[in-house]
């Protein structure tokens, strides 16, 4: 993998992009991005140096791995990876429609899960696996960005995504030091974003008729729910869980109107106020 000096680089001329990380500055160079790891110890900037290395070479199509390395004084400060223009997450893509069509929701869905399975046979786990993780451009394709926080061969990492920490230690109280990512836990995240998208709602925060509410009209939330049923019964393990490629169903064409989603969202909160 190419090094390339931080000095080398000017980045007060560069553009920073609309998605900033959590521990990082991305800036727009063209047809690549550049990502400066400013947010990052020197400890762990070492580990993610020596996962890089390990992943050189790796090319995964709908994936965007580091194409070069930044290095200053024998530190990884940053790296370059290409750019996937005009694109946004796809949380936002959808969240912020008045009518989120399940269909067109569905069809891009497909394609990060089959991603998903392609990036699990190269031996990685994602672990920071969220809807804000993943890439959307008008055209429907999809793209996965930021993969600081995954797991590869024996190198891991301390990072996982909020919906899956909320899931499992705040509503499961799993025990943390005896958490280990997976490709089940990946297909978790992959499910509890799905229907934080869906419901605005954290799934341990759904009633029963709320879940209803939506999976008697579509019949992919239908097929998910005796998995949800025993993911939110605390005497059961979490089960082995589907790609949601498995699960959708391909027939599902309905629009949620998000206006009178919310309405009844506030009405809920009211209430408990």
């Amino acid at each position: 993998m190419d090094k390339i000096k931080l000095n080398d680089i000017d980045l007060s001329s560069l553009k920073q992009t609309e998605f900033q990380g959590t521990k990082s500055t991305v800036y727009e160079d063209g047809d690549k991005c550049i990502k400066i790891l400013n947010g990052l110890y020197p400890k762990e900037k070492r580990l993610l140096h020596n996962k890089f290395l390990e992943m050189d070479g790796m090319t995964i199509n709908g994936v965007l791995l580091p194409t070069s390395l930044i290095i200053q004084d024998n530190v990884l400060e940053g790296y370059i990876m290409d750019n996937f223009k005009n694109s946004a997450t796809l949380y936002d893509f959808f969240a912020s429609q008045r009518y989120i069509n399940c269909k067109e929701l569905f069809e891009a869905l497909k394609k990060a899960s089959k991603i998903l399975k392609d990036i699990h046979n190269n031996g990685i786990i994602y672990q920071d696996l969220s809807f804000e993780n993943i890439l959307i451009n008008k055209s429907g394709n999809v793209m996965y960005c930021d993969v600081d926080a995954c797991s590869y061969k024996n190198h891991t990492s301390f990072f996982i995504s909020k919906l899956l920490f909320q899931f499992l230690f705040d509503y499961r109280h799993e025990v943390e030091l005896n958490f280990r990512p997976s490709k089940n836990s990946d297909k978790l995240s992959m499910i509890l974003s799905l229907l934080n998208l869906l419901y605005l709602q954290e799934v341990q925060n759904l009633s029963r008729w709320e879940y209803h509410s939506l999976s008697r009209h579509i019949s992919t939330i239908k097929n998910l729910k005796p998995y949800v049923r025993e993911l939110l019964n605390l005497e059961n393990e979490i089960p082995e869980l589907p790609y949601l490629d498995e699960v959708i169903n391909d027939g599902d064409n309905y629009d949620i109107d998000r206006s009178k989603q919310i309405l009844r969202l506030i009405k809920k909160i009211s209430r408990k106020g």
